[in-house]
């Protein structure tokens, strides 16, 4: 998913969130910057629909596919749908949020979120199918599984580091930011927090709203940011314990363009997505970013594909801010 320009929105302390070798298993082995504002809310209920989920249907917790009537004709399917115009439509964060909540789409987790969102973003045209950002998110216990002995050998000295994932914060190098929570872009909009830089094209286009970026470390070393030098603090988690996620590269540049479901699914081809456990995802990105680089956490750019960023469905507790 897209995390928007952290420049931008730290002026209003919001939290932010790295080119191109293979990933493992779809290539050779090679060898976020974005601003969340000020939250509150009830975390541990958000971990625990998290684990619910995992337990339920595994890592990513995918909703069933919209409901679509069909019919045939002329020897294809004709798919009928009601669009939801107002989602198109809305120009602002608040907009989003009104629409959201007049179609029942307000109470739905992160994943099923992003799917209804860009869904509508994408509609079918005649005889396609919906489209499902889900599919375009491979599953990372599926790709491990592809995985030789020998890729799993020689990442092990960099699988024995400590991986971290951070959350940058704060213009005052005196004083830590005031929130301990990081909170999506969604609920900090639906609680009238949401900043007047966030990019609406990118919500609609990739449905990320429900989700917070973070910045994987690698024995506490970041890959290279701009917006870093305008931060002062961290918050800074384990990715052993995260229960679910996923990493990308920036896909705003694929998907911010008119297009159908055909259009969108063609465009997500090639990305470099994938989501499970905290330690699935540690596991692959170490064996994918062995080799390309002295230093991992740069190497995960060039393993990814881009500049790096790791999504977690709604938001983390902040124990202690570190000075950067």
């Amino acid at each position: 998913m897209r995390a928007r320009s952290s420049e931008k929105e730290e002026a209003e302390q919001r939290s932010p969130q790295g080119r191109p070798a293979g990933f493992v298993g779809t290539e050779p082995v090679a060898g976020p910057h974005h601003h969340l504002p000020r939250a509150a809310g009830n975390t541990a209920v958000a971990r625990a629909i998290a684990r619910e989920r995992q337990e339920a249907h595994g890592v990513s917790g995918h909703a069933a596919a919209p409901t679509a009537g069909a019919h045939q004709g002329s020897g294809a399917v004709h798919i009928q749908r009601t669009a939801d115009e107002e989602l198109r439509e809305a120009k602002t964060p608040e907009q989003i949020v009104a629409a959201l909540q007049k179609s029942g789409h307000s109470e739905d987790d992160a994943w099923e979120l992003m799917k209804y969102m860009t869904s509508q973003q994408f509609p079918a045209g005649e005889g396609q199918a919906d489209f499902d950002m889900l599919d375009s998110i491979k599953d990372a216990s599926e790709r491990l599984q592809k995985v030789k002995k020998v890729h799993r050998t020689a990442a092990a000295p960099l699988m024995a580091k400590r991986w971290t994932i951070r959350h940058y914060a704060g213009t005052d190098p005196k004083t830590p930011p005031g929130f301990q929570e990081i909170a999506s872009t969604y609920d900090n909009a639906a609680a009238g927090r949401a900043s007047e830089h966030t990019n609406v094209a990118d919500w609609r286009s990739l449905g990320n709203i429900k989700f917070t970026f973070y910045l994987v470390a690698v024995d506490g070393q970041v890959p290279p940011r701009n917006w870093l030098n305008n931060t002062h603090w961290y918050a800074e988690w384990d990715l052993d314990r995260i229960p679910e996620c996923w990493v990308s590269p920036d896909l705003l540049e694929r998907m911010n363009k008119p297009m159908d479901a055909d259009g969108a699914r063609t465009a997500m081809q090639g990305a470099k997505a994938f989501r499970g456990t905290g330690a699935q995802l540690k596991e692959l990105l170490a064996i994918s970013a062995f080799g390309a680089g002295n230093d991992p956490a740069s190497a995960l750019d060039t393993a990814i594909g881009g500049a790096f960023e790791l999504k977690v469905p709604d938001g983390l507790p902040v124990a202690e801010w570190h000075k950067k």
